[in-house]
């Protein structure tokens, strides 16, 4: 008796090479990007079922275009075995867009209002995705801001934790 390996290989004719693109496949990042992005599109298509007939469009639609999503970037990794991404750099940048995120709803949640927080998550997201220029990245986060003001609290009526002083948006 030998490796696991080496009783695939006696009996079920698997080879090492193909052992090795499983283990190449399975440490590629996009990999588990996309398990992770099949998992929680899922899930939330399943949960979008128990709402009412209003609210339920648009979590399902949303879930499955992550389903979807995750799909496409599984099946990318197995047609594109060649290319290996390390996972090193994405869980850097992971780790950095997941405290950032952290901190922005710390912020809502303790009395800053939407705009100022939601307007430094999105500085702090373009200068991790390569914006060189900080003017640039402030513009940007400035238009994005108040975009989605405008569209999340002015249009559709969001409702978020009140400000501790009220001329915080």
């Amino acid at each position: 008796m030998g490796y696991p390996y080496t009783y695939l290989e006696d009996h079920m004719n698997i080879n090492s090479h193909s052992c090795a693109e499983i283990r190449s496949i399975t440490s590629h990042s996009d990999t588990w990007t996309g398990l992770v992005l099949l998992t929680i599109g899922l899930t939330a298509a399943w949960l979008a079922n128990d709402f009412d007939t209003i609210s339920r469009p648009y979590p399902l639609a949303l879930g499955i275009i992550m389903a979807v999503l995750g799909l496409i970037i599984i099946t990318r990794v197995f047609l594109n075995k060649g290319n290996h991404t390390s996972f090193a750099l994405h869980s850097k940048v992971a780790v950095s867009a997941g405290t950032i995120i952290a901190l922005w709803i710390l912020a809502m949640t303790n009395g800053l209002g939407y705009i100022i927080p939601t307007f430094f998550m999105e500085v702090a997201f373009l200068l991790i995705c390569g914006f060189q220029k900080l003017y640039r990245a402030i513009i940007v986060a400035s238009l994005i801001s108040g975009i989605s003001y405008m569209i999340f609290i002015v249009g559709l009526g969001v409702r978020l934790p009140e400000p501790f002083l009220s001329w915080l948006l």
